[in-house]
């Protein structure tokens, strides 16, 4: 009886270990975009700036404290199509 117990215990341990293997490497959070030009004033960041802010998948940065709160205030439309135009702005240089 032993035996069988024992048995019955290494299978449901063995089929446990199955099942918590490693998660699901795909569901690993994106990849944040940075965002170094204002989308507000359109001035490249410098140093700390006036903060930052996450929108989406893009880690936005502000020339000033005046400036996160006017992109807080926009519609998320809007808010997307500033980051556009800073990020073309970005790659120029």
């Amino acid at each position: 009886m032993r035996k069988i117990i024992a048995l019955a215990v290494l299978i449901a341990v063995a089929a446990g270990a199955a099942y918590a293997g490693p998660k699901d490497k795909s569901k690993r959070a994106a990849k944040l975009t940075e965002v170094t030009v204002c989308p507000i004033m359109g001035n490249k960041v410098v140093g700390k700036g006036g903060g930052t802010t996450k929108f989406k998948n893009y880690r936005v940065h502000f020339c000033c404290s005046g400036c996160k709160p006017a992109f807080e205030t926009l519609s998320a439309a809007e808010k997307e199509r500033k980051i556009q135009i800073a990020l073309k702005k970005q790659r120029k240089g």
